[in-house]
């Protein structure tokens, strides 16, 4: 009986020929097609989205009468209701690219799964670039972390996992994770509707082997390293571990597999960083427990953005933008981060690149209580308190 189930999504739900949602539908669809792949969504989008997925809903009854004429992914949990093997208000987690696509589909999903099956629904999104070859090797480790924390959050004998949508280098890498993890991989044709599932093959990288060559990994963990500048021994090394390793020209970093090993549990004491949080923080934790691995999410989506200088600073350093806040006197930024749907996540941080530390210093689920004391400085000039680390309970909650 499975009571944890990890899928990965698709896209299936919109473009499929013969679906119940595509067919015969609202011409909208047609133009939301065209902009599955998109990142970036503005009000016009957004409008077109909200009014499709309001007609849709409206048909969303037909997926219970015809359940295998409505995505893979949807497809799977009906199975595994009718041949008797889902637990009573199952854990389902969603993994959908963070594109237009993916989060129509997965605002159905999680209206049909809820419905039909009484599950309780969590949605992990991740980002794959596959237009740039060194991206898409940060972002697909990113994935395979992802994966690995859903699926540690069940049991194996108890947790199905279905890498069954997505782009097709997410299916390969998903059941790669499973195995080094011990989950079968379940995998079902939609044609004959027939259930397989996949034993685990043993992965393995011995625990000498990363202590030892431990500063090569850390640097092609953090940047390209010029292959000239490498030692004799390290150069065999990346040599005789080509998984470990993605070579571009004359460069060379870890590669997607080497990024999701060295940062697995057993090797996080070296790898990782480090979070820190302030008594506030570790209070509104305590009181928004439902909240916590939306927070600890945001708090990792911090640290990258600052790590890989992705974000925009007037994201980073949202302070900037109150014309009241004295820049002499802070000791900390405000990061004006994601909203979930229900909260808005604002954070004063110091983050400190040589020790690879996040200072969480004062934490803000409202906006308009953000906007009303982030405009005195409050969080900002000043320590709340002393400061306890939070890096193992952060891993534990799967927030990467």
């Amino acid at each position: 009986m499975y009571q944890h189930i990890v899928l990965t999504c698709g896209v299936s739900l919109l473009t499929g020929a013969r679906n119940v949602f595509s067919v015969n539908r609202d011409e909208t669809l047609g133009e939301i097609r065209s902009w599955i792949h998109d990142r970036d969504v503005d009000e016009q989008k957004q409008s077109k989205i909200d009014r499709w997925l309001r007609h849709a809903r409206q048909f969303a009854h037909e997926a219970a009468q015809q359940p295998n004429r409505v995505c893979a992914e949807y497809s799977m949990i009906y199975e595994l209701h009718r041949q008797g093997k889902l637990g009573e208000r199952p854990t389902i987690v969603l993994i959908v690219t963070d594109t237009v696509g993916g989060r129509v589909v997965e605002a159905m999903l999680v209206h049909l799964l809820e419905r039909d099956f009484k599950a309780n629904v969590r949605v992990v999104y991740v980002e794959v670039d596959v237009n740039h070859r060194r991206r898409l090797q940060e972002t697909l480790g990113e994935y395979m972390s992802k994966v690995a924390n859903a699926l540690m959050h069940g049991e194996p004998s108890t947790t199905c996992f279905a890498p069954i949508g997505g782009y097709k280098v997410m299916t390969s890498l998903g059941y790669i994770v499973g195995a080094f993890l011990n989950y079968p991989t379940a995998y079902m044709h939609e044609d004959g509707q027939v259930l397989h599932e996949i034993p685990p093959v043993p992965i393995h990288i011995d625990e000498q082997f990363v202590r030892r060559y431990f500063e090569l990994l850390r640097k092609c963990q953090m940047d390209l390293v010029a292959m000239n500048e490498l030692s004799y021994q390290e150069k065999q090394c990346i040599e005789q571990y080509p998984s470990l390793f993605y070579r571009d020209a004359e460069f060379v970093c870890l590669s997607a597999f080497g990024q999701f090993l060295l940062e697995h549990e057993k090797y996080k004491h070296l790898f990782e960083t480090s979070y820190f949080v302030s008594r506030q923080v570790a209070d509104m934790l305590r009181h928004n427990r439902h909240q916590s691995l939306f927070v600890y999410q945001q708090m990792q989506e911090l640290v990258k953005k600052l790590k890989y200088r992705e974000g925009d600073a007037s994201v980073l350093y949202h302070e900037k933008s109150f014309e009241t806040i004295d820049p002499r006197k802070a000791k900390y930024h405000l990061y004006k981060g994601a909203s979930n749907g229900q909260t808005a996540f604002r954070l004063a941080y110091r983050y400190v690149e040589e020790e690879d530390r996040l200072y969480a210093n004062y934490l803000w689920l409202d906006h308009d209580r953000y906007e009303r004391e982030a405009v005195r400085g409050k969080g900002i000039y000043e320590d709340d308190s002393s400061f306890s680390d939070v890096t193992a309970q952060l891993v534990g909650t799967g927030g990467s």
